[in-house]
């Protein structure tokens, strides 16, 4: 459960750092419009590349490919698994059924033994 959690965290980080360079992007687009010259929008746009290019190439990069490529596989194993371990508990329960049935017959049996000898011995009690 807490590797869900860390992927559930990086992807928030991963997310919120790309809506902090979008809106950082639209001050240098905006600043570009009210700019002599194209040095510092340049700049801005260098260092958000940059910033992106660390980002998806870095660490964080390769965790959010490894989640994409490797999602859907480990979802796969552990439902393949939990089918195995549910098929294992049907065949466990299936025996069960089977030795409850034998007791069952086998208590019967022991009733209708018990119920025979008592009537013998009220049909034997009655004749003397």
């Amino acid at each position: 459960m807490s590797g869900r959690l860390s992927r559930g965290a990086g992807m928030f980080l991963v997310l919120g750092l790309a809506g902090m360079a979008s809106i950082v992007l639209a001050l240098v687009v905006d600043a570009a419009r009210y700019a002599d010259h194209p040095g510092p929008v340049l700049a801005g746009l260098l260092g958000l590349g940059g910033m992106g290019w660390l980002l998806l190439r870095g660490p964080v990069g390769k965790a959010i490919a490894s989640i994409l490529e490797g999602g859907a596989a480990e979802s796969d194993m552990l439902l393949s698994s939990r089918v195995a371990e549910l098929e294992d508990r049907l065949h466990e329960l299936s025996l069960e059924t089977q030795r409850l049935m034998e007791i069952e017959d086998r208590l019967e049996f022991a009733e209708r033994m018990i119920a025979e000898q008592s009537s013998r011995r009220m049909e034997v009690g009655d004749g003397r």
